[in-house]
């Protein structure tokens, strides 16, 4: 019994589309400075997904977003409070004097 399988073979222009994707969902080479390195794993899985025929990027978006959920650039990326810094802290003893 043997089983039909073919690999299809990526062009510059899908390991491009590949990488859009994955860019847009926040897995960047700079996230690979923090260990765990989710950008390996996402990438190996956009791959293999596409071998075996998903090549919308959307889709390949939802599956990334399923699989892995939001990157940690991208979560931390709106996590900062809206409030400064000072509105929570209050003022330096230096600038007190100077407003009151």
């Amino acid at each position: 019994m043997s089983s039909e399988f073919s690999t299809k073979y990526l062009t510059s222009q899908d390991l491009g589309m590949l990488q859009q994707v994955l860019s847009d969902a926040g897995y960047t080479d700079d996230i690979l400075i923090e260990p765990p390195r989710p950008f390996n794993a996402a990438a190996k899985l956009m791959v293999r997904l596409f071998q075996q025929g998903m090549t919308d990027p959307t889709d390949l978006a939802n599956e990334l977003d399923r699989q892995f959920g939001k990157s940690r650039k991208m979560e931390t990326a709106f996590a900062g409070s809206p409030l400064h810094r000072f509105a929570i802290q209050g003022l330096p003893t230096e600038l007190r004097s100077i407003v009151h």
